[in-house]
């Protein structure tokens, strides 16, 4: 994908969460069932206490998965939007044996990740977030960026946004040519989809299926050891995988 394209979709995803934070706030409120069964994944396997990175953490709810899982320990929210972290601060002040901060961050920047303390973390969770990044290559940047921050047994957990099996969801598309792009500008996987709750806006989304994210973790040197779907009305539209350093090979 060529730069000047990456960067208009970049800045197109930047503009519609400065557009609909309140209101994407509003709507997700509820733990959806995806979140509390990695949680409970997480419960598990983490040491008490723990040290957690949230990548692209929006309102702040996966802190509070984590808190009411019984999880204690260090959280740090890290996401683009001041108004997001503004509302995950004053969600996650209260939350019982988690002590949590949030900072502003640009993930699309190649030094976000030496822009807070330097430790490693128990673990890196990052949902919702690597399919509003254009181009594979940005992607798999993200991910061993991520993976780079991981103690030696840390796990690093993802979700992807599953759209194109969605009937209502393609019907939300809009064409590049809306924003002046056409498909030769794009890569397979990508969309454009509409917002219609309170404010109308757009944003760009990639369909990251198995394959792709077991290819990025493979680039990563990264082994897949758990895969779930959850959420939804249809019960399957977010792929989660969590993963581990030491991929064979």
């Amino acid at each position: 994908m060529r730069q000047v394209v990456q960067q208009q979709l970049l800045d197109l995803n930047r503009q519609f969460y400065a557009t609909v934070a309140d209101e994407f706030d509003r709507t997700r409120q509820g733990l959806p069932e995806g979140m509390t069964t990695l949680a409970q994944i997480l419960r598990a396997q983490l040491p008490a206490p723990a040290r957690i990175l949230d990548v692209g953490c929006g309102n702040g709810r996966f802190a509070r998965a984590l808190a009411q899982q019984g999880i204690t320990g260090a959280y740090l929210g890290v996401d683009a939007d001041k108004r997001l972290l503004d509302l995950a601060a004053a969600q996650a002040a209260d939350l019982e044996g988690m002590t949590c901060r949030f900072a502003q961050v640009d993930l699309a920047q190649a030094d976000w990740f030496t822009r807070h303390d330097a430790v490693r973390y128990d673990a890196v969770v990052c949902l919702a977030v690597l399919h509003h990044f254009p181009g594979y290559d940005l992607r798999r940047r993200l991910v061993a960026e991520m993976a780079g921050l991981l103690a030696p047994a840390g796990l690093l957990a993802l979700s992807t946004w599953q759209f194109l099996s969605v009937s209502r969801f393609i019907d939300r598309g809009a064409a590049w040519e809306s924003i002046g792009l056409n498909e030769a500008d794009v890569e397979p996987g990508d969309a454009l989809l509409t917002w219609n709750q309170g404010a109308p806006a757009v944003r760009y989304v990639h369909n990251l299926a198995l394959e792709e994210v077991e290819r990025l973790a493979a680039d990563c040197g990264l082994a897949v050891a758990d895969t779930f779907r959850a959420d939804g009305k249809e019960g399957n539209l977010n792929l989660f995988v969590i993963a581990q350093l030491g991929a064979p090979g």
